[in-house]
């Protein structure tokens, strides 16, 4: 009669439980990753919004100046959004919250009738994560200088009106 476990099976019971945490860990990582992601998306949609509300009351997007909003000055990500009158679009805008990751990028055309915001991804994968061959890697650059361990832009949040070549440049 048996009253204890052998090594092999104390063994096998641990190499199964070794598998399952790998497993869980890595599932959680690519959840949080995604969870970022959408984060990241709506951070934009909801500036979207606020850029619509101001070229609804002006007729023109704020002016773009290093990825960044300018009304009378530049609106840094992470501070209020508001005109020269004090109205408030938008209490704060969001920041990129990842450390070493490109912070938010705004720019509009030479007519300030358009605008698009720029943010990278975490999940390259993502069907929203284009490149200009539609590859899942992007290449979308807005015009700022980036450390080379930053990357590229994949995700853009582009007005209604507007047409983005490969590049994040307007087209005509």
């Amino acid at each position: 009669m048996r009253k204890a476990f052998t090594l092999v099976e104390l063994l096998v019971v641990v190499s199964i439980m070794a598998i399952l945490t790998i497993v869980t860990v890595s599932q959680f990582r690519t959840a949080r990753k995604r969870a970022n992601d959408v984060a990241r998306k709506g951070d934009l949609n909801s500036v979207a919004k606020a850029l619509q509300l101001y070229f609804a009351d002006y007729g023109i997007m704020p002016e773009a100046v290093d990825g960044q909003i300018k009304t009378d000055v530049i609106r840094k990500w992470g501070e209020e959004f508001k005109d020269s009158t004090g109205y408030i679009y938008m209490v704060k805008l969001p920041t990129e919250n990842t450390d070493g990751w490109p912070q938010y990028c705004y720019k509009t055309d030479s007519t300030r009738k358009k605008y698009a915001l720029f943010a990278k991804l975490e999940v390259s994968s993502d069907s929203e994560c284009i490149d200009a061959n539609n590859n899942g890697v992007g290449d979308f650059i807005c015009g700022l200088s980036m450390a080379a361990s930053e990357g590229p832009y994949c995700y853009v949040n582009a007005s209604p009106n507007a047409r983005l070549n490969g590049k994040g440049d307007f087209e005509p």
